[in-house]
């Protein structure tokens, strides 16, 4: 029986998705937490869950707690979440995406025990996901698809989460705040005297690639927590 071009043409389409599909799911690899747990910060009684990756321990939660300073932590004002009661709207938001915060307030977010993760432990847990040392090392976009691992629910279960990031060298209210739910923005601990700038890790909801390079430390951003495993 002989086909059409146009049926051909439909049956190589298939194929080609079917093959590209299947090419893809077998270079994400599947990595599994070594380990899970929850511990609560005695300051304001919040509970977070946190998985071993490698030598370390991360929170799976962005950071919520609350500094009362404006410098130091604010709030996406573009509400994810609708509705008339603005006090209610800040709490859900927060429950989803955390605070963001400064450099200073992301510092001051840290509970006992716990630390704001260096560049380097994001290079081990980097690394960790089969990102190469050498691109580890290197600033810019960098990776294929550690990003992906990092913002699983399941897998990994790190579950980074696209919280956008706050421009704090902007003069008008209306343009601090930018990208929520495309972008996610992590401080680091590892501060440069030199350009009194700290870096950070970025990662967009569309690449597995995951972003490396400093921020001015009045910028705000999400938070996560890091402990050597025990």
């Amino acid at each position: 029986m002989k086909l059409d071009k146009i049926t051909l043409l439909i049956i190589i389409t298939l194929l080609c998705i079917t093959s590209c599909s299947s090419d893809d799911n077998d270079t994400i690899p599947t990595i599994l937490p070594n380990y899970t747990g929850k511990f609560t910060d005695s300051r304001d009684g919040k509970e977070y869950n946190y998985v071993r990756i490698g030598n370390l321990e991360w929170t799976t939660d962005n950071a919520k707690y609350d500094t009362n300073d404006d410098y130091t932590r604010s709030i996406y004002t573009t509400q994810q979440i609708l509705g008339d009661d603005n006090s209610i709207n800040d709490s859900l938001t927060v429950a989803k995406y955390g605070y963001l915060y400064s450099y200073e307030g992301a510092k001051l977010a840290v509970p006992e025990g716990w630390r704001l993760p260096t560049d380097e432990d994001w290079k081990k847990l980097e690394i960790s996901l089969n990102m190469s040392e050498n691109e580890a090392n290197s600033d810019g976009w960098r990776g294929s698809y550690q990003a992906t691992l990092m913002s699983e629910k399941d897998g990994t279960q790190l579950n980074l989460k696209y919280g956008g990031f706050m421009d704090g060298n902007s003069t008008t209210i209306a343009s601090k705040f930018y990208y929520i739910e495309a972008f996610g923005y992590y401080w680091t601990d590892t501060y440069d005297k030199n350009t009194s700038t700290a870096y950070f890790r970025k990662i967009v909801y569309n690449s597995g690639k995951v972003y490396r390079h400093q921020s001015p430390i009045n910028n705000m951003m999400s938070v996560r927590f890091v402990r050597d495993a025990k």
